[in-house]
């Protein structure tokens, strides 16, 4: 039986785009700085010069804290750091430790957790040694369990000469900074230098955002979006970069179905 091929337009093509320009994973073009993004960069740049204690970034799903963390990794790839990169999906307190030795490049571990942090604590001392500083990142860090923040805890008191060893920045969605704040973790809160929150876009900052991610994707004004479709997307999205593109996407879909090159309130 023969096979028949469907051509399936996809709406890049029918506006004459590179590409989608509201993808949902993460890509590897430049952000949108918007004032808040680049408020957020700025803290974490200077909280790692100063190389003092934990980081909390924090801010609502969907809000860009992935493309943050990355542009953020990016822009201190010349410095002497080594950074060790985990994600936390439910990481048992057991498992955490030999994760972040892991990270850190010990491949031969034991099962005995204090022998693993001494292991880890030659490794980053000899790190510091040689002027390179070791800093741990931790993404949705907010599902990491009350005994797994307190091994973090217990990272924190290693020394190297008068500083902590180890620099830690917990990214999460708002919720962490209220879990850090109970009771069994107000000796691991002590230890935290600075809060960063990546706030939602305002409703000029909406419009600038689509614009932005259009014109990197060879925009060419098609589909045209008249002034007053922002402010509507903008309440409906609440300024969430990821519900925007969600909502731009499927406002494209439609108007590819409907062969339409404007778009305004009608």
């Amino acid at each position: 039986m023969a096979v028949t091929a469907i051509n399936i337009t996809m709406y890049e093509q029918f506006y004459h785009l590179k590409e989608d320009p509201f993808r949902l994973s993460p890509n590897t073009k430049p952000c949108y700085k918007h004032a808040s993004y680049s408020h957020a960069k700025t803290y974490m740049l200077y909280a790692l010069r100063r190389g003092e204690g934990i980081v909390l970034v924090t801010g609502r799903s969907g809000t860009g804290k992935t493309a943050l963390l990355r542009d953020f990794i990016h822009s201190i790839k010349n410095e002497p750091v080594v950074t060790a990169d985990l994600v936390s999906t439910q990481l048992q307190a057991t498992d955490l430790i030999r994760m972040i030795a892991v990270g850190f490049g010990i491949s031969q571990l034991t099962n005995d957790e204090a022998e693993v942090i001494s292991e880890l604590e030659t490794q980053l001392s000899g790190m510091r040694n040689f002027g390179r500083r070791p800093l741990l990142i931790i993404d949705e860090a907010q599902n990491l369990e009350t005994e797994s923040l307190r091994k973090i805890e217990l990272l924190m008191r290693l020394r190297w000469k008068s500083e902590p060893l180890l620099q830690i920045f917990l990214i999460g969605r708002d919720g962490l900074h209220e879990l850090l704040l109970t009771e069994k973790l107000k000796q691991l809160y002590a230890q935290v230098n600075a809060v960063i929150c990546l706030e939602p876009l305002d409703e000029s900052s909406t419009g600038e955002y689509i614009r932005h991610r259009l014109k990197q994707v060879g925009w060419n004004n098609d589909p045209q979006l008249a002034d007053e479709i922002y402010p509507i997307i903008f309440n409906y999205s609440h300024g969430i970069p990821r519900l925007i593109n969600l909502i731009c996407s499927q406002i494209l879909l439609f108007g590819m179905t409907e062969e339409q090159h404007f778009f305004g309130l009608n």
